[in-house]
């Protein structure tokens, strides 16, 4: 992984700029100092989201849960990370590749809370998200967007379009940024341009060290004006070129290298790969399968 370097005085972070390599990314300010170490888990399962996020002293999170094929590799990262109990469930979305596992993990193991977008009701069509937490015996968050939520010494926000988009399922995204220390991570969903471009229009704050890029990598998302807002050092694209040739495109991929964003696709033989953060900076490890 590249070596990030930091400075307090917004002059000598021009400097390291223009002599040390640090390719045009947005300097941060090293106030404090490393945290513990918090994991996000992409979960390598081709054409599909499903994230776990490990806080210190917190617990465990999800985000989105893939296909109804993939449960046997979540389900082996659940047991290589002896994860007994998730504290929340956000789901972007209702379609199979984000939600085909709400029931089975909702079935498996004690969730807190599922949190969905309260303004979606045409992705979830052919799945009744409420109706399984009700089964589960857990409770529903419907959230407006706004939101914050504190995750230990983590921060969440979300975000959610003001107006349903009944023609475009996937433009109905439930956003979803992690702020940990000087961190953090972007997660969006299926959002493509038309929603991009709303989300773009609050100016709120969504720089990020870790994006999750739109619709698997396609190219009906992640503008060169998003990269340019995220300005982040990763780029995590849920498909591959075996499953889903469409996320792995000369358009995406020269938007990615102009910007200098480590492109990361869902493949390999490992079970994840963890993305570390100690507050300051991030380091990756594939969590490997059990010989």
């Amino acid at each position: 992984m590249k070596k990030r370097v930091w400075k307090i005085a917004a002059v000598l972070a021009v400097v390291c700029m223009l002599v040390s390599g640090c390719k045009g990314k947005a300097e941060k300010e090293k106030s404090q100092l490393p945290m513990e170490e918090m994991t996000f888990s992409f979960i390598t399962i081709g054409k599909g989201d499903a994230f776990l996020l490990e806080i210190p002293h917190e617990g465990y999170y999800m985000f989105d849960t893939g296909k109804k094929e993939d449960w046997e590799q979540i389900k082996a990262v659940f047991q290589k990370k002896s994860v007994r109990e998730l504290k929340g469930l956000f789901i972007s979305h209702g379609h199979k590749d984000h939600a085909g596992n709400v029931e089975k993990i909702l079935h498996e193991f004690p969730v807190e809370a599922v949190y969905i977008s309260g303004k979606d009701t045409v992705s979830y069509k052919k799945i009744d998200i409420c109706a399984m937490a009700e089964k589960a015996g857990t409770a529903v968050e419907k959230m407006n967007g706004g939101e914050v939520l504190s995750l230990g010494n983590a921060q969440l926000s979300v975000w959610i379009p003001k107006s349903e988009d009944k023609r475009n399922e996937n433009n109905n995204s439930m956003i979803i940024r992690i702020v940990y220390g000087n961190t953090a991570i972007l997660i969006t969903g299926d959002m493509e341009k038309e929603e991009e471009a709303q989300y773009l229009a609050e100016n709120i704050k969504i720089r990020a060290d870790i994006l999750k890029l739109g619709h698997h990598g396609e190219t009906d998302a992640t503008s060169v004006t998003l990269l340019e807002r995220v300005k982040p050092e990763y780029g995590l694209i849920t498909g591959n070129e075996e499953e889903n040739p469409d996320s792995v495109n000369p358009e995406i991929a020269a938007g990615l290298m102009a910007y200098k964003i480590e492109p990361v696709y869902s493949e390999g033989n490992q079970l994840a790969i963890d993305f570390i953060s100690d507050g300051i900076s991030i380091r990756t490890e594939k969590l490997e399968k059990d010989s």
